[in-house]
């Protein structure tokens, strides 16, 4: 009787073992063809783009516009051009560099880890490459931001110390950062 018992477990065993595979295989068929799916359906879409408050998805693979209002969102196309013409060949000035090296380590510390919380916590399928997508816009965006938060700061405080200046655009980018991706993981 005991060896019927470890001959029945043993077969059990490898019948769990054996469907686990057929999970794991099935699970990446089905990726695969949502992946194909997805390039296939690519090239008949030109454009696609969802309004979530602060979040605009201009492409299918992820670009991600942080912090604009739906207001905001009718001349996005302006937000990328220098203010001043003349300045536009010339660097950014050095408190702007500081705060884009500061806010790129942040992302790269943070940002990966950060995505995949959000998609855990809604649910969504998150892969490396687009995580790294989703970080690359967000570091191409952090300029304008930059310049935005500190505009809003002079407005509201003319007189406000270089590094209170400093300490609150950082803040209020990682902020804006965390919110628009939960907000897109939300509605992705």
């Amino acid at each position: 009787m005991h060896g019927d018992w470890t001959t029945y477990l043993n077969e059990l065993h490898q019948y769990m073992k054996k469907q686990e595979r057929m999970i794991i295989d099935l699970e990446k068929r089905l990726f695969d063809l949502e992946s194909a799916t997805q390039k296939a359906n690519s090239t008949t879409i030109e454009k696609i783009e969802y309004n979530f408050d602060q979040l605009k998805i201009e492409r299918l693979d992820g670009t991600l516009h942080i912090g604009l209002s739906p207001s905001d969102l009718a001349n996005i196309e302006d937000l990328g051009l220098p203010k001043n013409p003349a300045s536009s060949s010339s660097q950014p000035p050095l408190s702007h560099q500081k705060l884009q090296t500061e806010l790129s380590q942040y992302l790269q510390q943070n940002g990966a880890e950060f995505i995949r919380n959000m998609a855990n916590h809604h649910n969504r399928a998150i892969d490396r490459e687009y995580e790294s997508v989703l970080i690359q816009d967000i570091t191409k965006q952090l300029p304008e931001r930059i310049v935005y938060y500190e505009q809003k700061a002079l407005q509201e405080n003319k007189n406000i110390a270089d590094e209170q200046l400093h300490h609150y655009i950082a803040t209020q980018i990682k902020h804006e950062i965390q919110q628009s991706l939960a907000k897109y993981m939300e509605n992705e």
